[in-house]
């Protein structure tokens, strides 16, 4: 079964053709939910790597010597 624009086909209506398309459609939607994690896995490592080099760039705190 399949779903293209809100109608639903299923596999026995399908041409040998048309099952190899959504056979095809379905990686190809696999493949973009991948991309998606993988681009917010990147975005997150970026934050990680600015925020540690933000941390690191910080002045050392002094702490006041006691007389």
């Amino acid at each position: 079964m399949i779903t293209i624009d809100d109608v639903e086909y299923s596999e026995e209506e399908m041409t040998y053709e048309a099952k190899i398309r959504a056979q095809r459609i379905s990686q190809l939607r696999e493949e973009h939910i991948n991309l998606v994690l993988r681009q917010q896995e990147v975005e997150q490592s970026i934050t990680f790597h600015a925020g540690c080099i933000k941390k690191e760039m910080e002045p050392d705190e002094v702490e006041p010597e006691e007389h």
